[in-house]
């Protein structure tokens, strides 16, 4: 694996886990009593990655990674807004800024989101 691979996996991990923490965030925030808070804390990301895992996006073709990259985009954008909205706006603003420079790092290095 090069530096850059890694640079990149480190940076794709922090994002990942950044989208957990602010959907859980933003669910235990809006959640009313202990339970609800808990469920919503926990159901909030399951159905956030839900909708980051439920396409296939092989199957549209040339249009594959641009959809992928916008999907990505919208999730960890919604995330960092959960953030904010549950009052953490300093890790909200960070996820964003991570997410960018994370996408940005992907294709300065030639990779790519989807593998073949």
């Amino acid at each position: 694996m090069t530096r850059s691979e890694q640079i990149n996996l480190v940076l794709r991990s922090l994002m990942e886990l950044g989208v957990v923490a602010g959907f859980g965030v933003w669910g235990y925030e809006m959640g009313q009593g202990l339970p609800m808070k808990i469920v919503l804390a926990v159901g909030v990301p399951l159905l956030g990655f839900g909708f980051w895992g439920a396409v296939d996006f092989h199957q549209l073709g040339s249009m594959a990674e641009p959809a992928r990259l916008i999907q990505e985009l919208v999730v960890s954008g919604l995330a960092a807004l959960a953030f904010y909205l549950g009052g953490q706006p300093l890790l909200g603003w960070t996820l964003a800024g991570l997410s960018v420079v994370y996408h940005m790092l992907v294709y300065a290095t030639g990779a790519r989101l989807l593998k073949a």
